[in-house]
């Protein structure tokens, strides 16, 4: 890196963040969570709303759909089982129009079909990385 480092700024000031870190890392918490821990403390720290976000979801992109990593993959199962059971509640609320209910089940419908691919997905990275583990010497 060839920034200049601005030594006016006390080296003290990111103490807390720092301190977190290792013990995350010192209690083996997950590497993501670690990375979106980081990425919420930018978000304050900058006054850069939305970014953890982005961050969350690219690595749950990336790493969850793209590697298939299981984790992530399970995060993002549970995240779409709880809005379907949302959605099912309002479904079953009394709601001002059939348009609108009608569009909530599509909604519901959508995200059970999600829900049963990434099951899918999860079975299949689990059974690959367990063939995976057999081969190794």
């Amino acid at each position: 890196m060839s920034e200049d480092i601005d030594v006016s700024i006390p080296h003290g000031i990111q103490q807390d963040i720092k301190i977190e870190l290792m013990g995350m890392i010192h209690n083996c918490e997950d590497p993501f969570q670690i990375i979106v821990h980081i990425a919420e403390y930018l978000e304050r720290t900058s006054a850069e709303g939305g970014y953890a976000q982005i961050v969350k979801d690219n690595i749950r992109s990336i790493y969850g759909i793209g590697l298939g990593e299981p984790k992530l993959l399970e995060n993002e199962l549970h995240d779409i089982i709880e809005r379907g059971k949302k959605l099912k509640q309002v479904y079953e609320s009394d709601l001002e129009s059939e348009e609108v209910k009608k569009r909530i089940e599509f909604a519901i419908i959508a995200h059970r079909k999600r829900a049963e691919q990434l099951q899918l997905m999860i079975r299949s990275e689990k059974t690959d990385r367990i063939e995976q583990e057999k081969k190794k010497p």
